[in-house]
């Protein structure tokens, strides 16, 4: 968690694969499913693939225990409701002040939160296949998402890993303005027109701030957007509110980095300003209570569950 009692941004990571992996992995998931409401439950069984009904499962238990965590609210307590665009929010405690969201590709799920009520996250697998098509060719497939400047910078990339890399970061930035205003789906992305620094080198162990966006042509400068890695095939974006509280960490030390990470233990490096948290399956589920029981402890969901079968990457 940040630094400091009353500060609520937090960027956390958690990794499908190690879950899987767990010894105690049936036991954690039997009591997830439990520890969510029915109505919250009803999509995981309609994935196809176990990877995305894990997903699922942890993106509703991180929005969950992070409510509880800032709120003092007890877990059962906890509800939350969507807007008329779909857009996620807390209802039960009413009135907090402070945003959660988010964000799930490839082998992790990524939360982000922050002591503004705006904050949207979006992370990215930097995938090399592209159906057999050339970076240009698949760029110039995507175009109509993409403004003049963007596409520019994207094409003018010296190799097809870097123009790839590049048009993954418009991606995350798009995805996570979208998010953070509630937004939703945008018909015409290609009105979102981010400015990228390239003096800011964008690389594993960055932390990007200097990134603006215009609409229409407009400067939005009420956002500020973070951009980092979780590790060197994952991207990362945040997007929230530039103004910020008193007791927020990155107005107390503007220079403050909280990266995504695969760190195990919690890590709080005073010296570099660098503050990094992973998130495991128990511990998602240190404060949890079994909100909705089901038949058999959940073992036929379980069982179900494991008859999904895995992506391929």
């Amino acid at each position: 968690m940040a630094d400091g009692p009353n500060c609520k941004c937090n960027r956390w990571v958690i990794s499908l694969q190690a879950a899987f992996e767990r010894d105690d992995f049936e036991k954690l998931f039997r009591k997830g499913v439990q520890s969510i409401t029915e109505e919250e439950f009803k999509r995981i069984p309609e994935f196809r693939h176990r990877e995305d009904a894990l997903a699922c499962l942890f993106g509703k238990l991180l929005l969950r225990h992070s409510a509880q965590k800032f709120s003092g609210e007890p877990w059962k307590n906890i509800k939350f409701e969507r807007t008329e665009r779909g857009k996620p929010y807390l209802a039960t405690p009413a009135d907090t002040k402070f945003g959660l969201n988010i964000s799930h590709q490839g082998d992790y799920v990524a939360f982000a939160s922050s002591c503004t009520p705006n904050v949207g996250v979006d992370v990215m697998r930097l995938d090399t296949e592209r159906n057999n098509k050339t970076a240009d060719e698949y760029i110039n497939s995507m175009a109509k998402s993409a403004s003049l400047e963007e596409l520019r910078m994207m094409r003018s990339q010296p190799t097809e890993a870097m123009k790839m890399t590049m048009f993954y970061r418009y991606w995350c930035l798009k995805e996570a303005i979208l998010k953070a205003t509630g937004v939703g789906i945008m018909k015409d992305l290609n009105s979102l027109d981010f400015r990228v620094n390239m003096q800011d080198r964008y690389r594993p162990g960055a932390f990007v701030t200097s990134t603006t966006v215009l609409e229409d042509g407009r400067l939005q400068d009420q956002w500020i957007f973070e951009e980092t890695f979780v590790d060197g095939k994952h991207s990362a974006a945040v997007c929230k509110d530039k103004k910020l509280p008193r007791e927020c960490v990155f107005r107390k030390d503007p220079e403050a980095k909280i990266f995504f990470s695969k760190v195990i233990m919690p890590k709080n490096d005073i010296e570099n300003r660098i503050l990094v948290f992973q998130v495991t399956f128990d511990a998602l589920l240190e404060n949890a209570e079994v909100i909705n029981p089901m038949p058999n402890d959940a073992v036929d969901i379980f069982e179900d569950f494991m008859k999904k079968p895995r992506k391929t990457f």
